[in-house]
């Protein structure tokens, strides 16, 4: 348990990331309209092909959350420095932590690149306003000196 006000400060600055700790940077913004006509053209077909059963659950049929996702799967890939064609969108699954928050799981070759890179730890935010959705991935691995410390699960088993 931390003591003081200015001991959970200290213990806050102490596990923030460093530039040091930070692989990569990524962001990305898509038409909310784009997404919502791709899927009323390619309906299920198209869905499977871009997100996961998980994430096409969370998102309840919202174009706007399907947005916001493909931003978060196209942040990482630039956070990755890789893009579409090197990742299959489904190797990266953006669902909501137990506090409703995004988090990010990676697969297959996602998983692959990013263990090559030693990321353990992702930070990403998304959102959507009126036709646009946003979002921005940092990709970090773990400062050496640090024994605690929040790491994101960053792999899920295949989808075979």
């Amino acid at each position: 348990m931390i003591a003081s006000p200015q001991a959970a400060l200290n213990h806050a600055a102490a596990m923030a990331p460093t530039a040091a700790d930070t692989v990569g940077i990524g962001i990305d913004l898509v038409s909310t309209d784009l997404v919502r006509s791709a899927v009323q053209s390619g309906g299920q077909a198209f869905l499977d092909l871009i997100w996961t059963d998980t994430e096409q659950d969370e998102a309840a049929g919202s174009a706007e959350r399907l947005a916001s996702r493909w931003a978060a799967k196209e942040a990482v890939m630039k956070a990755l420095n890789h893009g579409i064609g090197e990742v299959d969108p489904l190797d990266i699954e953006i669902r909501k932590n137990h506090e409703g928050g995004p988090i990010v799981f990676l697969r297959k070759s996602a998983a692959s690149i990013a263990e090559s890179k030693k990321v353990h730890a992702w930070h990403i935010s998304m959102s959507h306003e009126q036709d646009w959705a946003v979002a921005v991935a940092t990709a970090c691995r773990p400062h050496p000196d640090r024994s605690s410390g929040t790491i994101q699960p960053t792999e899920l088993p295949s989808h075979e």
